[in-house]
């Protein structure tokens, strides 16, 4: 009997940022966020490969504080706010095609529908193993697509079971859910953060994947296996210290769980989530879905 069982997943992102920096000198590989100049010059200093906002005075801008209070003082001493910027991207199951071969950046594929900044997914062996990379198109020629990187993974492509995605919206198709297999559909994020200490991406649900009935089991062994009802993901981070998505298939919960984490600076950073889904005979038909949050924030 022919089993009717479609999941999707809609996912929200924002960020969270607090923190505070005023003028400051580091070393070692040095930084100057602000300077101050005794004599001559002007507010804004630049040439073709630098920009200097700095302070034209006999007095430096110097930073009187005690336990209430912190005044920058001096002529316009220089306020320096660390910035996240963080973009969300799902699987659009419907644009899969083949990929028959990668070397090095370029991917053998049909580039229909696809163009220059696009992101996409390249997929090995779709399935409950797949290896997948992410990376944002910078060419797209006649039957290939040159991407600026692979972010995640090292998928080798050679034509058996192999496919590219399009990455965009924020709404993952998982399409039908069958007992033979187990589904997954890609949530990529790309993260720029001039926030010294790093970044950490975090992820909720609202609840479980289901239907206004019924909803599909958690995964609690650490693998989604076909045959078995079963739901979770994993993340193409394996350096996780705050959580298990980087080594097994985990549940979401309604609590925030760590699913990337990098230090230090980081521009157009990219990792992403794999989510899997497996149904049994006895699974209810229906349209499941849930809808999952995800929170990036600075590591002050």
């Amino acid at each position: 009997m022919h089993r009717w069982v479609v999941a999707s997943v809609v996912c929200v992102e924002f960020f969270v940022l607090v923190g505070f920096a005023s003028a400051e000198m580091e070393s070692p590989n040095f930084q100057i966020r602000w300077d101050t100049i005794s004599q001559g010059g002007s507010d804004t200093s630049a040439s073709v490969s630098y920009q200097l906002r700095d302070t034209v005075s006999s007095v430096s801008g110097m930073e009187s504080t005690s336990a209430s209070y912190q005044l920058p003082g001096g002529y316009r001493q220089g306020v320096f706010d660390p910035v996240i910027t963080f973009e969300l991207f799902a699987q659009d199951t419907s644009s899969e095609r083949p990929a028959t071969a990668r070397a090095g950046t370029s991917v053998t594929t049909d580039p229909t529908g696809l163009a220059v900044g696009d992101f996409v997914a390249v997929v090995q062996d779709v399935g409950a193993s797949q290896v997948a990379a992410v990376g944002q198109i910078t060419s797209v020629g006649a039957g290939t697509i040159t991407l600026d990187a692979l972010a995640g993974g090292a998928p080798v492509i050679d034509g058996t079971n192999d496919v590219v995605y399009l990455l965009e919206g924020t709404g993952a198709d998982m399409g039908e859910l069958t007992s033979s297999g187990v589904t997954t559909a890609l949530v990529g994020f790309n993260v720029s953060t001039d926030v010294d200490g790093g970044y950490v991406v975090q992820v909720f649900e609202d609840d479980d994947l289901r239907t206004a009935d019924e909803a599909i089991a958690d995964v609690t062994d650490g693998n989604v296996t076909a045959g078995a009802e079963e739901y979770g993901a994993r993340s193409s981070d394996t350096t996780l210290t705050d959580s298990t998505f980087d080594t097994a298939d985990t549940a979401f919960t309604a609590n925030p769980q760590e699913v990337a984490s990098e230090s230090g600076t980081r521009f157009e950073d990219r990792h992403f989530v794999t989510l899997k889904a497996a149904i049994s005979e006895e699974t209810p038909d229906g349209a499941y879905g849930q809808t999952l949050s995800f929170i990036v924030s600075g590591n002050f």
